[in-house]
């Protein structure tokens, strides 16, 4: 018979989220805003974080909005009794309209298909729906064309039942410190703006930036900005830590499972890339690619045990990561690993672990899977 409780079984493997560390990025990031309307970007689960504690941390931290991919996202905040602005940041599809205009999501619009589902939808739910126009200033993902603005918006800025309260546009080179690409795009935008006012098509929120631009520049924060990575404590580029002091918020932590004392000649894991050089100690890590854990850490990064590096050796599995533990002294099994985080005077960060596999911080953080437990601390 199953042993029944009120608890889960407790896993090995936890993602430590220090709520403090997170209201410390807002409030940093919220210094810099100054007068703008800050928009908290938690898409993306936020980050790997947990997007229902982190939507209410921001919101007590003093941010006036949430930022969104999906209907999905912004559904379970407004379920979860988040009431501020929610902007789904992403294109929607037409049948995600209805939902979207229940759950009072600000929709991006950067199609004809898309204003006339939500249109559509407002007025059969007899409410209005508030859209910000998106423009393509260069990052070619979603957007209208600058040049076909005016046409756009005469087919349906006056569509019934919509509000349209902003225009915006996202950079694609503002992180790399391109800034005359970036400069570029910012002017393509404010002169798109100009044009469409010119032809009587107003919007009272103009916004074109996330975390680096509300760290750099401050002549393009206009209505409001969007920082998204910076708020979990990291800045998009190394160059930005001598401007503002950001705390990571995550410490992904788990537990020797499990150590092996193989000759020299082993081959090790999957493929038997690694080879022993002579007898080591090889533990086992109860995490590995199915918990998002990326596999090309294998034979390719670290993690602390006892207050030191330790390599990771062999291919990462979907469940299990094995390390080299052959020289830290009275290692044992049920031993704390930090896979990212502070372990004695050493510290793995997720920018280490992006700079190992060549990515980002995003990708480190945002691929942390569910079943990796998350525990709030303040």
């Amino acid at each position: 018979m199953p042993r029944h409780s009120n608890s889960l079984v407790e896993s090995h493997t936890v993602a430590e989220i220090d709520l403090s560390a997170f209201r410390s990025n807002v409030l940093a990031l919220r210094e810099r805003v100054d007068k703008s309307i800050f928009l908290a970007v938690i898409k993306t689960n936020a980050y790997g974080h947990g997007i229902v504690p982190i939507a209410m941390e921001a919101v007590k931290a003093g941010a006036n909005r949430l930022g969104v991919t999906t209907v999905e996202e912004g559904a379970l905040l407004r379920e979860s009794g988040i009431h501020v602005p929610i902007h789904v940041l992403s294109t929607i599809t037409t049948d995600q309209a209805d939902d979207l205009v229940y759950y009072h999501l600000i929709a991006s619009i950067s199609s004809e298909r898309t204003a006339k589902a939500i249109s559509t939808s407002a007025v059969k739910q007899n409410r209005d729906a508030i859209v910000h126009l998106k423009i393509n200033t260069g990052l070619h993902r979603f957007g209208i064309e600058p040049e076909q603005a005016i046409d756009f918006c005469h087919l349906t800025y006056h569509l019934p039942n919509l509000y349209w309260e902003g225009i915006y546009t996202h950079f694609s080179n503002a992180d790399e410190g391109d800034w005359d690409t970036t400069e570029d795009q910012f002017h393509l935008f404010c002169e798109t703006v100009k044009t469409l006012e010119g032809k009587g098509f107003y919007f009272s929120l103009k916004h074109v930036g996330a975390s680096t631009i509300a760290i750099e520049r401050k002549d393009m924060h206009l209505d409001m900005v969007r920082p998204g990575i910076a708020l979990f404590g990291y800045q998009p580029d190394i160059r930005q830590k001598k401007l503002i002091s950001l705390k990571p918020v995550m410490k992904l932590k788990t537990e020797l499972v499990h150590i092996r004392l193989l000759p020299a000649n082993s081959k090790v894991g999957y493929g038997g890339d690694y080879i022993t050089n002579d007898i080591e100690n090889i533990a086992i890590l109860p995490i590995g690619h199915g918990d998002g854990y990326k596999r090309r850490l294998s034979n390719n990064g670290y993690v602390l045990v006892r207050g030191q590096r330790v390599k990771i050796v062999g291919t990462i599995a979907l469940d299990q990561t094995f390390i080299n533990v052959t020289n830290i002294p009275g290692v044992q099994e049920g031993d704390e690993v930090i896979l990212i985080g502070n372990q004695g005077s050493e510290q793995i960060s997720a920018r280490d672990v992006a700079n190992w596999i060549n990515s980002n911080v995003d990708e480190v953080l945002a691929s942390l899977m569910n079943r990796i437990r998350r525990i709030y601390i303040s």
